[in-house]
């Protein structure tokens, strides 16, 4: 990407996890490791085609980004990454590797399609403010004054702080966000019941110098981690919903 910031970009709204060509070289044989894991996925290659809509190598490997991965795996450990590409245990590894990311391009897939499908949409109001929660986020996590995230923006190729908004703000994943936000998870509570049994199961685990450490004083802590957890299978449920539902082929 020609414009990215060597800060971390936080999603603030929902971060959720959906369940190329590589560099690395045998110096024996000469033989690169995409290769034998793409055969002839190559540039515009439809590699899968969901609903109608192509998803094609490029996409892939960029979703992927085996060959920067293997160049620092090969700094760090040269003979692991020659494990990685010339083995049949190590070649396997990476094929799994890739299907997840290609499972992943998929679930994108159908999520996007699904916004058009609901005419989910942000208005300006909410841009502006998921925009300030983002920017509050990152200079905060890099103690960073407003000047000194001004400064970044501008090494990292972006013409102003209206640039960097301005693409952060078309990005499609606000859509997506929104759309999981209000169809997927917008019920999901977490009762006092259920925080209740969750500290008795790990109430050992609550010790802290030999002395207990009461349910008040880690319930919020809980309540959030019990939530993610719900919020997490409402969206592995709904993808499977949406895969169920969907017309997809895989090419490879």
């Amino acid at each position: 990407m020609k414009k990215r910031m060597i800060i971390t970009l936080l999603l603030l709204v929902l971060c959720f996890a959906l369940p190329a060509a590589v560099l690395a070289q045998d110096a024996d044989s000469g033989q690169t490791a995409d290769s034998t894991l793409s055969g002839d996925m190559e540039g515009d290659t439809v590699i899968a085609v969901v609903n109608g809509e192509d998803i094609t190598a490029n996409q892939l490997n960029q979703k992927a980004d085996l060959r920067s991965k293997l160049q620092r795996i090969n700094r760090i450990d040269s003979q692991l990454a020659q494990i990685l590409t010339n083995s049949d245990a190590g070649k396997l590894v990476l094929r799994k590797y890739q299907r997840a990311k290609l499972d992943a391009l998929i679930d994108n897939v159908l999520l996007e399609q699904q916004v058009e499908a609901d005419n989910i949409s942000l208005t300006q109001a909410e841009k502006d403010e998921i925009y300030q929660q983002q920017k509050q986020a990152i200079m905060q996590k890099n103690d960073m004054t407003e000047t000194e995230f001004k400064s970044v923006l501008e090494k990292q190729g972006f013409n102003d702080e209206q640039d960097y908004k301005d693409q952060f703000t078309s990005n499609p994943q606000l859509k997506v966000n929104k759309l999981i936000k209000e169809k997927v998870i917008s019920d999901i509570t977490v009762t006092e019941s259920e925080l209740q049994q969750e500290y008795d199961r790990n109430k050992d685990a609550f010790q802290q110098s030999k002395k207990e450490i009461t349910f008040a004083k880690v319930k919020p802590q809980l309540e959030k981690m019990i939530k993610q957890q719900k919020q997490n299978q409402a969206i592995q449920q709904y993808l499977v919903k949406l895969r169920k539902e969907a017309d997809i082929e895989i090419k490879i």
